[in-house]
């Protein structure tokens, strides 16, 4: 799997305890529908949702990927890509956040959660969720939820200036938290504590600051100057042959 993909996806399994913080009471809301009842219906209503959820993070996917290809032609000195910069500046804050030593990606939290007071009331109209089209129109909803694990997700797709690679960047992360979502009795319990360890959170932050550090050094190096290269390359080709003498 390409690097930025498995990224995404560890990005999202990893950050699992902070979904089912953000998104618990909705699943809640999901079993409610069925009454608590275990079997094919509840299992439809959880898949339909988180269906939904990770089309939403593919939809700010491509638009994360279609401004990092924007941000790609404004430069400082034609030395400094921004779009990477503040891609690999978001990728550090998340990872110093996953391993607790900053919480300063809190603060893009908050300030979307004022967007987010417009977007939610539209998902009041899914409850009570009784279908799987309602389960599936609340994913839809929530996949909007200010989260800092999708924020600096996010920041790889737009590092990837691609519509349809950060399209696909933001679903491997949304395939990367379906585990612990979709996940029932003992398993879920298991699976918070693996994610709540100190030691693994450490080493899930450590790897995604460097992965950021890496971020910001590519756009750091000089832009290599294939117009001059090429236009090099086209004299030889277009110069006359030496005539024999």
């Amino acid at each position: 799997m390409e690097f930025s993909l498995l990224t995404a996806l560890t990005i999202g399994l990893l950050g699992s305890t902070h979904c089912l913080g953000m998104c618990g009471g909705i699943v809640g809301a999901l079993d409610a529908g069925t009454g608590g009842a275990p079997g094919a219906r509840r299992i439809g209503y959880h898949l339909a949702y988180n269906a939904g959820r990770i089309a939403s993070y593919a939809a700010a996917g491509a638009l994360a990927g279609l401004l990092g290809a924007l941000a790609a032609t404004a430069s400082f000195g034609n030395a400094l890509p921004l779009g990477r910069m503040i891609a690999g500046g978001l990728m550090i804050a998340l990872g110093l956040y996953l391993g607790g030593w900053w919480r300063a990606i809190v603060v893009l939290e908050r300030a979307g959660g004022h967007v987010w007071k417009r977007i939610e009331p539209l998902g009041r109209a899914f409850f009570p969720v009784r279908t799987a089209g309602q389960a599936l129109g609340l994913g839809l909803i929530w996949g909007w939820l200010p989260c800092g694990l999708v924020y600096s997700a996010l920041a790889l797709a737009m590092a990837s200036a691609s519509p349809l690679r950060g399209a696909q960047i933001m679903a491997a992360f949304g395939l990367g938290t379906l585990p612990a979502l979709v996940a029932i009795g003992a398993f879920a319990g298991a699976l918070r504590r693996a994610v709540a360890n100190p030691l693994l959170r450490q080493a899930a932050g450590l790897t995604i600051v460097v992965f950021g550090l890496y971020v910001c050094m590519t756009a750091l190096d000089p832009p290599v100057h294939r117009g001059g290269a090429a236009r090099h390359g086209q004299t030889q080709e277009t110069a006359p042959a030496a005539r024999p003498i």
